[in-house]
């Protein structure tokens, strides 16, 4: 992995265009010969989901820590790396299921045991994309000089030298599948959406908003942060599954709390319609043109909701959500935390956006995973910030 300084505003943009000069040499792999996965955790999970419905087999998966019963979803033999056959090393594809460790090292680890045909399982799902909405893994391709415009904008306007460095690793990533390491930028994977310096701005009137809610995990994680010490919770979430079980769980966290807690069921866009989504990708479902479910899609703006931290966690649909938002946002002027690595409008079309609609915000983006996944945008308005108007109401570790 190649190890950088951390990157001012000029040296960021010298490095940005120095990625964007070099023709990329990576695309989606699609499965030509026999599917192993490494790694049975959560990922190696919904990759067997997912190639399942396009009935894609999986031989084996290998694992340091296989499960109690040895198999992946129940049917898929789980061994340790020592038990894969050395012939099965130089012919089967290999799909590392894993993003909260550095991929590089994996890469190099599995090929010093043998296997000769490794690749990140995103880049696999990306050669499928038109038959299974999963985009993590996305191309960055080729960039013109609007886009590298467009970068150099949004570098220069981030809050902090951790941010161009986090972007520039996202860039690296997703034009080279290069993995770029700068000093002082850890990937913490244990923080998602409440890093400390968001959580040191906290208030006991908080209403946080959580748009994309799933199985209510970010909810709890808010209440456990807070002490309970907070106004109230909105949990938006479209999937007819995971909305019943998020109302069963926001339910009875009300009825231990006392909170005030909205459960709504629809998803956010940028129109008032009725849209084709995906629901069976469990924690990965989402809008998707050929889906085979219809949820209603509305818009924040025409909500008559009043919120003071955002979480937007959409799968893809964060820009659409954020245009339909931006009345809202303008009016409630929340503290933002919004996923970016599910499309490549994450690479400076929702950042931008930010940047030109909302006024007297600051905007900072940390990873909270590798392999190009788990980046998130914050936004804090400035009024929220140390020594404004603000006053923090207790210490957090």
């Amino acid at each position: 992995m190649k190890q950088f300084q951390l990157p001012d505003r000029t040296a960021a943009v010298r490095l940005m265009r120095n990625l964007a000069s070099r023709v990329p040499e990576v695309g989606p792999q699609a499965v030509d010969r026999p599917l192993v996965f490494y790694g049975a955790g959560n990922l190696g999970r919904l990759a067997a989901q997912l190639l399942d419905t396009l009935g894609i087999p999986v031989a084996y998966a290998v694992d340091r820590a296989p499960p109690e019963n040895g198999l992946l979803l129940g049917k898929i033999p789980v061994i340790l790396p020592d038990k894969a056959p050395k012939a099965d090393r130089e012919t089967h594809l290999l799909a590392v299921c894993v993003v909260l460790a550095p991929y590089q090292p994996i890469h190099e680890s599995l090929v010093d045991q043998g296997w000769r045909h490794v690749f990140p399982f995103y880049d696999i799902a990306e050669a499928y994309t038109e038959k299974l909405p999963m985009g993590n893994g996305w191309f960055t391709g080729k960039l013109d000089e609007i886009d590298q415009r467009s970068l150099e904008k949004t570098l220069v306007a981030w809050g902090d030298d951790i941010s161009r460095a986090t972007h520039l690793q996202f860039l690296a990533w997703r034009m080279h599948r290069q993995e770029f390491t700068f000093v002082g930028t850890p990937i913490n994977t244990k923080d998602r959406y409440f890093p400390d310096f968001i959580c040191k701005l906290l208030r006991e009137d908080e209403t946080f908003l959580d748009a994309g809610a799933y199985l209510g995990e970010i909810c709890l994680r808010f209440d456990s942060i807070t002490g309970g010490q907070y106004s109230s919770l909105i949990a938006i979430e479209a999937d007819p599954e995971n909305y019943a079980q998020l109302h069963s769980r926001l339910a009875n966290l009300r009825s231990i709390t006392s909170k005030n807690i909205l459960i709504l069921n629809f998803a956010l866009g940028c129109n008032d319609e009725s849209a084709n989504y995906c629901s069976e990708l469990g924690i990965g479902a989402r809008l998707f043109s050929a889906g085979s479910t219809s949820v209603r899609c509305c818009r924040l703006d025409d909500l008559d909701i009043n919120y003071s931290f955002a979480k937007l966690h959409l799968e893809g649909g964060e820009l659409d959500a954020i245009a339909g938002a931006l009345k809202s946002l303008k009016r409630n002027r929340p503290i933002l935390a919004i996923t970016v690595y599910h499309s490549v409008d994450g690479l400076f079309r929702i950042p931008l956006l930010l940047m030109d609609e909302l006024t007297n915000y600051q905007f900072f983006l940390r990873a909270h995973a590798w392999s190009g996944t788990g980046l998130v945008l914050y936004g804090i308005p400035e009024e929220r910030l140390p020594g404004k108007t603000n006053k923090f109401h207790r210490n957090h570790s």
